[in-house]
Formats: C-alpha cells, structure tokens, sequence
C-alpha cells in the first residue's frame, strides 16, 4: 500500500464529508423582503390629534356624567373631543401595513392575512399622488411613498428586471425615491402563495395541489410540474430547470 498517498485520500474524504449531501435548489425556502412603515408627517399630526381628541372626550365624560354637580361647558368637551379624535383617525396613515417584496411579487399584510400579487400578474406599475400602483386585471395595490418610500423603491428596481414591459414610471418620479440597499427591510421567507386553483400559463391545465406547481423563478408565473416550457410564456425567461416548487 502506497501510505504515501493516504494523507491526500483523507483529505479528499474530510472534504466529501463537509460538502454533505446535495441540496435540491427547486425546494429551497425562498426569502422577501419585509418593509415597516416609516412615519410620516401627517401620521404624527394625526397622531397628537387623536392624543388630544381622546383626552377632551375623557375629561368630557367625566365632566359631564362623573362630576358632582357636573360642569356646565363639558359637554362641548365631549363633541369637540370626539370630532378631534374622528378626524385624527379619517385622517391617518392609511400606509400603515407593512409590505413584502421578493421573487414571488409583492404582499400587503393585513393583520393576519397577506394580499399577495405576483409579478407575472401585474399589467401596469405606475406612480400618481403620491402613491406607487401595482394594478391587475382584479386588484390594484397602492402603496403609499411617504409612508413606504424603500419598499417603493425595491419595487422598481425588481420591476425593471423582472417585468419592464409594465413599467410606466417616470425616470425623475423612481430618482425622488431612496437607493435601494441591501440592508433595506428584514429578509422573511415567503409564505402564502395561494396556486391551488390556478391553471398551469402553458397547458391551462388546472393545478389542484400545491406539490404540482412549478413557478417562474422571474416572475413567478404559475406551471403544471409536467407542463414546465423552455422560457417562460410571460417574462421569456429560460426556466428550463430553473423553475422551483412551493
């Protein structure tokens, strides 16, 4: 035996062993972004608004029905703190939600719920006061740019490479927006996807089950796993091999 040689074979063995076992990339968890909403100027006065508000309607109330004897002018106390706090919350942010963007489009989460769109949906990406609009053939998604000026911008940006035939921005309306960088948001896996019910874009055949479906790793259009083309019928990108499941 050439004991010469076995340093070399052990190494090679050890670094085998370190590799692990082959990882199949088509199941891998895929990750978006998530945006908080970053205050604006208008949610602060609406904010102190509502402070204000509320505490008129409390000293109102107390004022009027607590008090012995109850105090003569708290009943304006109580219509003028509940006009104030009315107004605060017509008022607000209506951008309080965060938003979610990555590989599988773009998600507004409500509460527990996420109304998702996926790029290969999406018919028009437009900006008009003050909002940037994802529009469909079934929703439109608004998404404020005072209140959510990153996730505007990370929209763009993914836009422009995934979907550019339905960009209608305008060039100094995108560079009023932040640069997008990499640290922007917290990276989440993406959840929610919703294919059940859907029909493969290539053989329009329905997709009963989730395992089913292979997506568009571009723009995420929607395929039968036996159904997968060479280039997507959408964004025309070579997905041959590329496409990943669920």
């Amino acid at each position: 035996m050439n004991y010469a040689a076995r340093p070399k074979q052990m190494a090679e063995k050890k670094r085998d062993k370190k590799k692990g076992p082959k990882r199949d990339k088509a199941r891998e968890p895929r990750k978006e972004r998530r945006f908080q909403p970053s205050q604006t100027q208008s949610s602060l006065y609406s904010g102190l608004g509502g402070m204000a508000g509320a505490l008129a309607l409390g000293a109102g109330v107390y004022g009027q029905w607590i008090r012995e004897p109850a105090l003569p002018w708290a009943q304006y106390l109580v219509a003028g703190g509940a006009l104030t706090l009315g107004a605060a919350l017509w008022f607000s942010d209506v951008g309080g939600d965060p938003i979610r963007v990555g590989a599988a489009g773009v998600a507004l989460e409500r509460g527990t719920e996420l109304l998702r769109v996926a790029w290969c949906d999406l018919t028009r990406i437009r900006i008009e006061r003050g909002k940037l609009l994802l529009e469909t053939d079934d929703v439109t998604l608004a998404v404020p740019l005072g209140s959510h000026p990153h996730a505007a911008a990370w929209i763009l940006k993914e836009g422009v490479l995934r979907i550019p035939d339905v960009m209608d921005v305008k060039g100094s309306d995108a560079e009023a927006l932040p640069e997008p960088k990499e640290s922007d948001g917290e990276s989440v896996a993406v959840e929610n996807l919703q294919i059940a019910g859907r029909h493969c874009a290539a053989s329009d055949k329905p997709i009963s089950f989730e395992r089913d479906a292979r997506l568009c790793p571009t723009c995420a259009q929607v395929y039968h796993r036996e159904h997968v083309p060479k280039k997507c019928v959408t964004c025309d990108d070579d997905i041959a091999g590329r496409a990943y499941a669920v």
